[in-house]
């Protein structure tokens, strides 16, 4: 013989487990996205947004304070030594290579955000188009003729767009209720 009174209250925590498990995220999706809209994935969203807008405005500062301690980019290839970690990121966002660009424009479309058990370190994916004004690699200089005088002109000041477009992968850990980015800057 069992237990009414037992039945119902394993079935009324059952159906709060079911519901906080929904308020947690819903089946609706982030628009644009095929992404679920919940709290954390909004968070989330909402992070490489502002990591978006700072490479466009080319703001070292917070694309530093986006950053995780922990941040390790590998860079996809067995050449480690163009691997670098927080302190290699901060050397590059403060470099001269870095400060030479002088437009950034730079598109995201997202894939896919995957949360891990412990709901503390996610992975985004998208594909992202990226176009940017800097000087060319090498210097030139060439000889020029115009109207029967002859010059040397170089491209010193000479700026040109560049453009990067690709699937990207980027890791992001929760720290102490704040998400960082930990790879894929």
């Amino acid at each position: 013989m069992f237990n009414i009174r037992r039945v119902s209250i394993v079935m009324l925590l059952l159906v709060m487990l079911s519901l906080f498990g929904q308020m947690a995220c819903n089946n609706k999706t982030i628009e644009g996205t095929k992404i679920e809209d919940c709290e954390e994935t909004r968070a989330i969203i909402k992070i490489i947004e502002t990591y978006r807008r700072a490479m466009e405005t080319r703001e070292a500062d917070i694309l530093i304070a986006l950053a995780s301690k922990n941040y390790f980019e590998k860079n996809g290839d067995a050449n480690s030594t163009n691997n670098y970690d927080y302190e290699g990121l901060i050397k590059f966002l403060r470099s001269s290579e870095f400060r030479q660009i002088s437009s950034v424009k730079m598109t995201i479309v997202y894939k896919d955000i995957e949360l891990n058990e412990a709901r503390n370190v996610a992975k985004v994916t998208y594909y992202y188009t990226s176009n940017y004004k800097m000087p060319p690699a090498t210097f030139e200089q060439k000889t020029v003729s115009e109207g029967g005088e002859t010059k040397t002109e170089d491209n010193f000041d000479e700026e040109l767009w560049f453009s990067k477009s690709d699937d990207n992968e980027m890791i992001l850990e929760l720290e102490d209720g704040q998400w960082f980015i930990s790879k894929g800057m």
